[in-house]
Protein backbone atom coordinates (compact mmCIF):
# COMPACT_ATOMS: atom_id res chain seq x y z
CA UNK A 1 0.00 0.00 0.00
CA UNK A 2 2.96 2.45 0.72
CA UNK A 3 4.59 1.71 -2.66
CA UNK A 4 0.69 2.87 -4.04
CA UNK A 5 0.95 6.15 -2.08
CA UNK A 6 4.44 6.74 -3.07
CA UNK A 7 3.29 6.12 -6.41
CA UNK A 8 0.21 8.72 -6.29
CA UNK A 9 2.54 11.51 -5.14
CA UNK A 10 4.95 11.13 -7.67
CA UNK A 11 1.68 11.20 -10.02
CA UNK A 12 0.88 14.55 -8.07
CA UNK A 13 4.80 15.66 -7.90
CA UNK A 14 4.53 14.91 -12.02
CA UNK A 15 1.74 16.64 -12.96
CA UNK A 16 2.30 20.23 -10.88
CA UNK A 17 5.58 20.16 -12.94
CA UNK A 18 4.23 20.43 -15.89
CA UNK A 19 1.50 22.80 -15.11
CA UNK A 20 4.34 24.97 -13.90
CA UNK A 21 6.11 24.01 -17.34
CA UNK A 22 3.15 25.31 -19.09
CA UNK A 23 2.78 28.71 -17.11
CA UNK A 24 6.11 29.41 -17.69
CA UNK A 25 5.95 28.58 -21.43
CA UNK A 26 2.52 30.36 -21.68
CA UNK A 27 4.39 33.42 -20.00
CA UNK A 28 7.27 33.22 -21.91
CA UNK A 29 5.58 32.98 -25.71
CA UNK A 30 3.12 35.40 -24.74
CA UNK A 31 5.85 37.99 -23.73
CA UNK A 32 8.78 37.38 -26.43
CA UNK A 33 6.84 36.18 -29.20
CA UNK A 34 3.63 38.04 -28.64
CA UNK A 35 1.22 35.45 -28.82
CA UNK A 36 -1.89 35.22 -27.41
CA UNK A 37 -2.40 32.86 -24.13
CA UNK A 38 -4.35 30.64 -25.97
CA UNK A 39 -1.56 30.31 -29.34
CA UNK A 40 0.87 29.58 -26.37
CA UNK A 41 -0.95 26.81 -24.24
CA UNK A 42 -1.86 25.27 -27.96
CA UNK A 43 1.92 25.25 -29.03
CA UNK A 44 3.70 24.20 -26.04
CA UNK A 45 0.45 20.93 -25.89
CA UNK A 46 1.43 20.25 -29.89
CA UNK A 47 5.03 20.20 -29.23
CA UNK A 48 4.61 17.68 -25.60
CA UNK A 49 2.56 15.44 -27.16
CA UNK A 50 5.02 15.51 -30.08
CA UNK A 51 2.15 16.53 -32.77
CA UNK A 52 3.78 19.40 -34.04
CA UNK A 53 1.35 20.92 -36.57
CA UNK A 54 3.79 23.59 -37.43
CA UNK A 55 0.81 26.52 -37.93
CA UNK A 56 2.57 27.92 -34.73
CA UNK A 57 6.31 28.88 -34.52
CA UNK A 58 8.63 30.72 -32.65
CA UNK A 59 10.29 33.40 -34.86
CA UNK A 60 12.63 34.79 -32.44
CA UNK A 61 16.29 32.92 -31.73
CA UNK A 62 15.53 33.24 -27.86
CA UNK A 63 12.03 31.67 -28.86
CA UNK A 64 13.55 28.79 -30.64
CA UNK A 65 15.88 28.35 -28.04
CA UNK A 66 13.37 28.32 -25.24
CA UNK A 67 11.30 25.90 -27.83
CA UNK A 68 14.27 23.07 -27.71
CA UNK A 69 14.35 23.69 -23.51
CA UNK A 70 10.39 23.19 -23.48
CA UNK A 71 10.64 19.92 -26.05
CA UNK A 72 13.17 18.25 -24.05
CA UNK A 73 11.56 18.50 -20.77
CA UNK A 74 7.65 18.79 -21.37
CA UNK A 75 8.45 15.66 -23.81
CA UNK A 76 10.52 13.75 -20.86
CA UNK A 77 7.67 15.03 -18.55
CA UNK A 78 4.79 13.79 -20.32
CA UNK A 79 6.10 10.53 -20.99
CA UNK A 80 7.21 10.24 -17.63
CA UNK A 81 3.45 10.96 -16.10
CA UNK A 82 2.00 8.25 -18.61
CA UNK A 83 4.41 5.30 -17.50
CA UNK A 84 4.06 6.76 -14.10
CA UNK A 85 0.07 6.19 -14.44
CA UNK A 86 0.58 2.88 -16.12
CA UNK A 87 2.43 2.03 -13.11
CA UNK A 88 -0.06 2.90 -10.60
CA UNK A 89 -2.77 0.84 -12.99
CA UNK A 90 -0.86 -1.91 -13.40
CA UNK A 91 -0.35 -2.21 -9.20
CA UNK A 92 -4.25 -1.45 -8.79
CA UNK A 93 -5.29 -4.07 -11.04
CA UNK A 94 -2.43 -6.67 -9.59
CA UNK A 95 -3.67 -5.97 -6.01
CA UNK A 96 -7.45 -6.39 -6.97
CA UNK A 97 -7.02 -9.58 -8.89
CA UNK A 98 -4.94 -11.25 -6.11
CA UNK A 99 -7.70 -10.63 -3.57
CA UNK A 100 -10.44 -11.69 -5.77
CA UNK A 101 -8.46 -14.85 -7.25
CA UNK A 102 -6.76 -16.62 -4.79
CA UNK A 103 -4.56 -18.43 -7.80
CA UNK A 104 -3.29 -15.51 -8.60
CA UNK A 105 -1.74 -13.97 -5.43
CA UNK A 106 1.36 -15.73 -6.01
CA UNK A 107 1.68 -14.26 -9.36
CA UNK A 108 0.72 -10.89 -8.54
CA UNK A 109 2.70 -10.92 -5.79
CA UNK A 110 5.98 -11.80 -7.66
CA UNK A 111 5.02 -9.61 -10.29
CA UNK A 112 4.78 -6.90 -7.71
CA UNK A 113 8.14 -8.10 -6.02
CA UNK A 114 10.06 -7.72 -8.99
CA UNK A 115 9.96 -4.00 -8.85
Amino acid sequence: MANNKNTQRDILIEISVLIILYIIGTLFYHEFEGWSYIDSIYFITATITTIGYGDVVPKTDIGKIFSIFLAFTGISLAFLLIASIASYRQKKISTRLAKGLPILKDVGQRSLEKR
